[in-house]
C-alpha cells in the first residue's frame, strides 16, 4: 500500500537526503552550508544541515525548494517544522535529516557550528560521498 505524502518516504540513505538538501540550498544561493553527521551523538536524527539566508524571502525560497525537490526524489516532506517569529531561524525536520536555515545574527546567536564542532562536517566545497568518519573541516 502506497504511502501518503504526508509522511517521511525515502528509499535512499540519510546521508543521500543529506547531501540533496544542502544541493538544493545551495542552488538557491543559501551561504555557509554544511553537512553535518549528529547520528552517533544524537539518537533522534542522522544528519543536520546548516546554511544561511540572507532575509525571510530567500528563507521561504531555499524551504519551498528543498520541499518539492525531496519530494520530486522520493524523500517525502518535513515530518514537522518550527520557526522564530522574528525570521532568525527555521527548521524542517525530515526524520533523518534536520534543516536548519538562518540570518546571519541567527547562525551566530544559535552557534550550531559551534556546538556540534566535534562532529564529522560537510562544506559546501567538500565531497559528502567521503566516509562518515572523516572530519572535512
Amino acid at each position: 500500500m502506497p504511502e501518503s505524502d504526508e509522511q517521511q518516504v525515502s528509499s535512499l540513505g540519510d546521508r543521500e537526503i543529506g547531501v540533496a538538501c544542502a544541493q538544493l540550498a545551495l542552488e538557491r544561493q543559501a551561504r555557509d552550508v554544511k553537512l553535518m553527521f549528529v547520528g552517533d551523538r544524537l539518537g533522534i536524527t542522522g544528519y543536520f544541515v546548516l546554511a544561511t539566508v540572507n532575509n525571510r524571502r530567500q528563507a521561504r525560497a531555499v524551504r519551498d525548494a528543498i520541499r518539492v525537490g525531496l519530494k520530486e526524489q522520493g524523500h517525502g516532506v518535513p515530518v514537522s517544522s518550527s520557526e522564530d517569529p522574528e525570521g532568525r531561524w527555521s527548521l524542517y525536520d525530515y526524520g533523518s535529516v534536520v534543516l536548519h536555515l538562518f540570518d546571519d545574527e541567527g547562525r551566530e546567536y544559535y552557534d550550531l557550528d559551534g556546538k556540534w564542532a566535534d562532529v564529522p562536517t560537510f562544506t559546501m566545497d567538500d565531497r559528502p560521498e567521503s566516509s562518515e568518519g572523516e572530519r572535512t573541516t
